[in-house]
């Protein structure tokens, strides 16, 4: 989409009267996350309530030109381990902010992670979103199945959770897809959450690692990904603990700038 001054916008249209809740949510919590006090963001910048004629409900954000994490990917030169510890270090940190702000995304995957010209790391699609403070600014347990499958913790079928923690397992999830490059969980559906489930941990290495002899998965990464992805929601660690891991301590020796 082009305004009128010749920058560059993305569309975002609901088009079914089943999504017009959907867009109010989205919208509410884009209007509260989304401006600049927080550049992590994918940038809100209007609505069909602002134009007052539309009959179409749509969102305008700021562009990405680089589209999505999974189009980047997938299209652009081969990461590398130091760029992909890199974003991951990046991504753990911007849902960092979020949760600072008491909201859990529930829905972070490689297709709601967008890049700038600049290859900056951005957070977008709130339309999952959920604050998890009561009136009394007590954090609460949230409910309700959204998000994207294979990116979605187990307890989520449950009727209650922490959104904290749900995040860390599509965290843990999406990191593991980033430096291997598979969809661990797609491709192999359920059958890795049985591993999970029951601890077989050396089953499931071996799973990722069948058929790929240059995969090189350190001990480290393996066991930062083994306790984001922990079956048991109070066995995973927080953002804080992710951060401060053993695998990104070197992090901050180098830039993203292999690409």
């Amino acid at each position: 989409m082009y305004a009128p001054t010749e920058n560059e916008y993305a569309l975002k249209v609901f088009r079914k009267k089943a999504d017009i809740e959907q867009f109010e949510t989205e919208l509410k919590n884009c209007k509260l996350l989304c401006n600049s006090e927080n550049p992590d963001f994918i940038r809100y910048i209007s609505s069909s309530e602002d134009d007052g004629i539309s009959t179409v409900k749509y969102i305008v954000f700021e562009f990405a030109e680089k589209r999505s994490l999974d189009n980047f990917i997938s299209q652009e030169i081969p990461l590398g381990e130091k760029n992909a510890k890199f974003m991951s270090y990046k991504i753990v940190e911007m849902a960092g902010r979020l949760h600072k702000l008491c909201f859990s995304h529930r829905d972070l995957n490689v297709h709601n992670i967008f890049l700038n010209q600049n290859y900056d790391l951005k957070i977008g699609s709130f339309g999952s979103a959920k604050y998890f403070l009561n009136q009394n600014g007590k954090s609460v347990l949230l409910f309700g199945r959204v998000g994207t499958p294979y990116y979605m913790a187990p307890e989520m079928n449950k009727k209650l959770y922490d959104g904290k923690k749900v995040d860390i397992f599509s965290l843990g999830v999406l990191i593991l897809n980033l430096n291997t490059g598979k969809q661990i969980f797609e491709v192999y559906k359920e059958k890795v959450f049985k591993l999970i489930k029951k601890k077989e941990y050396e089953k499931f290495w071996n799973l990722i690692e069948k058929g790929n002899q240059d995969l090189k998965l350190t001990p480290e990464f393996k066991d930062l990904i083994i306790s984001m992805l922990d079956y048991n929601p109070n066995n995973r660690p927080d953002i804080s603990d992710v951060l401060n891991h053993p695998y990104f301590e070197d992090i901050r020796s180098f830039t993203f700038d292999e690409i």
